[in-house]
Formats: C-alpha cells, sequence, structure tokens
C-alpha cells in the first residue's frame, strides 16, 4: 500500500469514527502520524467563506431530515420522530446563533478625543518658549503651575526666583494697621 492510500484509507477511518489510537495501533506508527495522514489528505483553508459554506449544507441537511421526521412525529404521533426532530431544531438553532442568550450585556463607553490646545494657546506657548527658552512648559492645565512655575517665577526675569520687593516694610505697614 502506497503512501497516498494509505493516507485515503486513515482518513476514511477517521471519518467513521476510528480513533487515532487505534489506527496508530493497526498502522504501526504514531497519533502524529496519524494526524498528519488526516491534514495531508483534508488540506484545505478554513476561512469564513469555508465555514459560511459548511454552515448552509448543514443548514441544508438538517432542514431535510426534519421535513421527513416531521411528518413521521405529526401523523403518525411517533414520539422518537419528535425527540429527534427536537434535536435537529436544537442543532439548526446552534448553528445559525438562534438560541444566544438574550441577556447579553453591553457596556458602551464613551471616548472623547484629548482636547487640542487652541490657536491663541500655541501662539501664547510658543512665544514663551522664545522667551523662556526651549525648556519652558506650561502649567498643568488645572490652575497649578508646575515646578518653578509659579507667580514669582513668570514675572521675575529669567533665573530669578526670590521676590525683588522689600518684605520688611510690607510687615512693617501689616503690624502698623493692627
Amino acid at each position: 500500500m502506497d503512501s497516498d492510500e494509505r493516507d485515503e484509507a486513515i482518513t476514511a477511518a477517521r471519518i467513521a469514527g476510528t480513533s487515532s489510537r487505534a489506527l496508530a495501533k493497526q498502522y504501526s506508527c504514531s497519533n502524529r502520524e496519524i494526524e498528519e495522514a488526516v491534514d495531508r489528505r483534508l488540506s484545505y483553508e478554513l476561512d469564513q467563506r469555508q465555514r459560511l459554506r459548511l454552515v448552509k449544507l448543514s443548514v441544508g441537511r438538517i432542514e431535510t431530515l426534519m421535513s421527513s421526521f416531521y411528518e413521521r412525529a405529526v401523523k403518525d404521533k411517533d414520539v422518537s420522530a419528535g425527540v429527534l426532530l427536537c434535536k435537529l431544531e436544537e442543532r439548526l438553532a446552534m448553528l445559525l446563533a438562534l438560541d444566544a442568550s438574550t441577556t447579553q450585556r453591553v457596556d458602551v463607553y464613551q471616548v472623547t478625543a484629548a482636547e487640542q490646545p487652541k490657536s491663541f494657546d500655541r501662539i501664547r506657548q510658543a512665544i514663551y518658549r522664545v522667551a523662556r527658552g526651549p525648556d519652558w512648559h506650561p502649567n498643568d492645565g488645572n490652575g497649578a503651575p508646575r515646578e518653578g512655575d509659579g507667580a514669582v517665577a513668570v514675572l521675575s526675569p529669567p533665573g530669578d526666583d526670590e521676590p525683588s520687593i522689600d518684605t520688611s516694610a510690607l510687615i512693617a505697614r501689616e503690624h502698623a494697621l493692627c
């Protein structure tokens, strides 16, 4: 028996329901070699188009079987035909996803794009970068200045982080008012 005939016989036996283990014993090979023989004989891609074709074929077969068993179940009051009809209906519903849960929960999240700075803000930032240097950054967007970006730093010349006002005069004036 050549390898093509062997692969064909193995594939036919697997389709008929023989286990890989039994075939491995029969042909004195490993389970992996049995599965590889099946893969060689059934070498087609199972893409979305192929899946749809297989579902349609299965639906056609089920509908054909259902028509004959429906008549037997209704006319002859055959209970076993009715049970088989119910099983066929279940299989049909599964193939067509008709038995999907109706209590599925869908969470909707609203996603907003990050707000782009207005043209005025972009121009202002460009001016500050020219005036204060390329490392200058605006505040954090919530009004809180970033480190080293307080009122003194903004209003003072670059490199002068100390207030240039005489604080002793302010303290004396405050004591005089009390």
